[in-house]
């Protein structure tokens, strides 16, 4: 066992709290300049980057204070300011995990295009709201009177609730809306009109934050050890890694989708390369073109009529024997090819995108007026 837990919990805090916070700005950013589409959840992000900053102030504090020592190196003076900043821990934990599982579903609420879906999303917002009140009235009523959670000794007469409650109960309903987060959208996405690899490709970056869930269970050891183990502040030192860490890979899963704009603009440009001119278009451009990419708006041309007709959509046209440039392809792309735009499943059908070239040589025409005075022409010059 190591003598202090203080190194370790300082880097690793540090570390989640500076990739969290940096995963927010570069979503801040690729929404509003790349995509272009910045909504409400990307506001509920906003606000977790100064939300995400003061729980790290809280987990600092708990550090200074003792928190990651063994029991006996700590003043008494110090074990009470850390009993008091552990209430208020609790309390701001719980609306750490209100924000962040907020900031899911009002993403998952923009994607929604079925009415079950979408009842789905705000029955879960409702589930997550009544499961923080709860959990704030269990700590709040945790012992009568409240006093005695700082100081049981000066209140030998106080009634609190057993550990089951405050720990593993608590525990259990924060697991339940994380579960429920993490399955809600596989079903609709398994059903995109989209090829199997793109289908799981999107499954495994939504359930990205599956991991967040895996260290919600380990959580519960450490619960289980400040139920056992009187060593207090040694620990809270582990109960400071974990609460980092389970915050912050969920900030990241959740800023996660907002990354591929960043990489198709700055990293991956192949999609967009173009080998020729005139009618036709690079291979891999007519690869997506070809129905594999779910009805992405953007492997329509930029100047088009589009006829429906029966539940189906046919796109011809109106600017034939040209190509959009390049830069302007790209532009689309970026705003279009986020996972919000992978993830909206067509209503109407199939969609079918094509491209007519029309082609005009006028020099091996000729019109029967020409052939007529092309024909009297010769009879005169042949009279004469």
């Amino acid at each position: 066992m190591f003598e202090t837990l203080q190194p370790a919990a300082y880097g690793v805090s540090t570390v989640f709290w500076t990739l969290s916070t940096t995963s927010i700005l570069l979503r801040i950013y690729s929404r509003r300049y790349v995509i272009k589409s910045f909504g409400w959840d990307d506001i509920c992000m906003s606000s977790i980057l100064f939300f995400n900053t003061a729980q790290e102030a809280i987990l600092y504090i708990f550090l200074h204070y003792g928190g990651g020592l063994h029991i006996a190196g700590v003043d008494t003076e110090n074990l009470l300011i850390l009993t008091k900043c552990l209430f208020a821990e609790e309390i701001y934990y719980i609306w750490m995990h209100f924000i962040i599982k907020t900031c899911f579903l009002l993403f998952y609420l923009r994607l929604s295009n079925t009415q079950r879906f979408t009842q789905s999303v705000y029955a879960t917002m409702a589930l997550n709201t009544i499961f923080t009140i709860t959990i704030w009235l269990i700590y709040c009523f945790q012992c009568t009177p409240l006093a005695a959670f700082f100081n049981a000794a000066a209140y030998p007469n106080a009634k609190c609730l057993s550990k089951a409650v405050s720990y593993y109960f608590v525990a259990s309903l924060s697991i339940t809306t994380d579960v429920i987060i993490l399955v809600l959208p596989i079903p609709t996405l398994w059903k995109l009109q989209a090829s199997v690899r793109r289908r799981i490709t999107l499954i495994a970056v939504i359930t990205f934050g599956g991991s967040a869930v895996l260290v919600s269970f380990l959580r519960l050891i450490v619960l289980h050890e400040f139920d056992v183990n009187p060593d207090f502040t040694y620990t809270l030192g582990k109960m400071v890694i974990i609460s980092a860490v389970e915050l912050d890979v969920a900030i990241m899963a959740a800023n996660a989708p907002s990354m591929k704009a960043l990489w198709l603009k700055y990293i991956s440009k192949k999609p967009f390369q173009s080998t020729t001119t005139g009618g036709n278009r690079s291979s891999s451009y007519r690869k997506e073109s070809s129905g594999d990419t779910n009805n992405e708006l953007s492997t329509i041309p930029a100047k088009s009529n589009r006829i429906k007709k029966s539940g189906h959509t046919r796109v011809t046209s109106a600017d034939c024997g040209t190509t959009p440039g390049v830069g302007e392809e790209q532009d689309q792309r970026w705003r279009n090819d986020s996972k919000e735009e992978l993830f909206q499943e067509s209503s109407g059908g199939i969609t079918v995108t094509s491209t007519v070239g029309v082609q005009s040589k006028r020099d091996t025409i000729t019109s029967p007026e020409l052939l007529n005075r092309q024909y009297f022409q010769f009879q005169k010059s042949s009279a004469v």
